[in-house]
């Protein structure tokens, strides 16, 4: 496997067609809030990753992450109480991988602390490291996490 630097669209070419027309998406997406991306392939885990960062904070939004046989989007909320209100907008599938994602330990001296949320009164303290995974997406719930990233890159 050629391990050198490769596009966005190249890494996605190792998965079936249907996958690639999913994640092409978020490649896209990742054009149109004209981000800066960065890909590398993942050794040790074996897998492709195309990291999507705004540009003048270079703080990450997303990842896309894919191997032959699977895809994922890794996806930093970290303002997600600021527009809560568009989980409204969400499946109780999504808004249940949300709430189930990794809590905060303050694993390490460079942690900046939870992401804390509150979803129907529940306050939640999510690890700002690991973020939020999402695999599997049906096209609403794609449509519905296309949505929550746009809103995060206004912060």
């Amino acid at each position: 496997m050629d391990l050198n630097q490769k596009t966005p669209n190249e890494i996605i070419q190792i998965l079936p067609q249907d996958e690639q027309l999913k994640a092409i998406e978020f490649i896209n997406l990742g054009k149109s809030l004209d981000c800066k991306w960065q890909t590398r392939y993942a050794k040790a885990n074996k897998y492709w990753r195309c990291v999507f960062s705004k540009k003048k904070s270079s703080r990450v939004l997303f990842t896309v992450e894919c191997t032959n046989d699977w895809w994922r989007i890794k996806v930093m909320l970290s303002n997600l109480e600021q527009y809560k209100e568009k989980l409204n907008d969400c499946s109780s599938n999504l808004i249940e991988k949300i709430k189930t994602a990794y809590d905060c330990h303050n694993c390490n001296n460079y942690c900046k602390g939870p992401n804390p949320f509150t979803i129907d009164d529940v306050e939640y303290k999510k690890c700002l490291g690991c973020s939020f995974y999402f695999q599997d997406l049906d096209g609403v719930n794609q449509e519905s996490l296309i949505s929550l990233i746009k809103n995060e890159n206004h912060f």
